[in-house]
């Protein structure tokens, strides 16, 4: 099966602020995790937090350039795995698609990722 993204991807690990939009009113809990890769349509972010396909979140994180990024983002898929230590921890891959992100923090991304592809 051939895989067709529509822009470019940098294997990124930044840290990302995040939360839950939910529907209902609901005390809001604020969670600080990792990406695993960025592009300007959106990213793979590492949480412990268990996410079903169809949520959405918002998203804060600042790029190693020291722009800060701020979007809206919807779960798209889940990869659940456990990592073994001390104890079994449960820990997901989310891929996050951006659905609500300035054109100009859209660009930022997009021209961070391929200025990194000209430094390797």
């Amino acid at each position: 099966m051939e895989e067709k993204r529509e822009f470019a991807r940098l294997d990124l690990n930044v840290r990302v602020d995040w939360k839950r939009i939910t529907e209902t009113p609901a005390p809001e809990q604020e969670f600080s995790d990792k990406t695993k890769n960025i592009s300007a349509g959106g990213i793979c972010l590492v949480v412990y937090e268990k996410m079903e396909v169809g949520e959405k979140m918002q998203i804060e994180m600042e790029l190693p350039s020291k722009k800060v990024i701020k979007a809206e983002g919807k779960v798209v898929w889940v990869s659940e795995y456990e990592i073994s230590g001390r104890e079994e921890e449960t820990v997901y891959d989310i891929g996050v698609e951006f659905v609500k992100i300035s054109q100009e923090e859209r660009d930022e991304i997009n021209q961070f990722v391929f200025a990194s592809f000209g430094t390797k």
